[in-house]
């Protein structure tokens, strides 16, 4: 889509980006001072998962759960949210959001939405947990290599 935000922001070369795959992009949120907050996003053009190939659910479920786990494993959060909502952005899109101890109550769960974005996440913050999650990640998916359907193998 020509005017889609997501789409137009893959086709430049974007530092934040953690991850990517023929069928999914993982960066880290500009948008925000959540340090360790990803976005997962598809690269095709579609708005949610009953519009997904079995090709990207497959790979959807590897990806995400490879991200999560190295974003409890790098940021140390008490909880790690997963939520779409497509409404900005009318393109697939999973956000990932690490829930430190030092979050205020008032922010925790749905509170969440309503967490200040300002001011953004220091960029050598970013940059150094960026380079940490892409190894983990890398890392986390190997090990699920072996699990993984046959298709799923020549991805990566």
């Amino acid at each position: 889509m020509q005017d889609c935000v997501i789409c137009q922001r893959q086709k430049k070369t974007d530092p934040a980006v953690v991850y990517e795959t023929d069928r999914w992009f993982v960066r880290h949120s500009g948008e925000t001072n959540i340090l360790g907050y990803l976005l997962l996003e598809s690269k095709r053009h579609f708005l949610d998962l009953s519009e997904a190939t079995a090709d990207e659910c497959a790979e959807f479920g590897y990806v995400l759960q490879a991200v999560v786990a190295a974003v409890r494993a790098e940021v140390k959060p008490e909880r790690v949210y997963t939520l779409t909502l497509a409404e900005a952005v009318p393109h697939f899109h999973v956000h990932i959001i690490p829930r430190t101890e030092s979050v205020p109550r008032a922010y925790r769960g749905r509170g969440i939405l309503s967490y200040p974005l300002h001011p953004l996440v220091d960029r050598g913050l970013c940059e150094s947990i960026c380079a940490r999650l892409q190894r983990r990640i890398r890392t986390n998916l190997k090990g699920s290599l072996s699990r993984s359907p046959a298709a799923l193998k020549a991805v990566y």
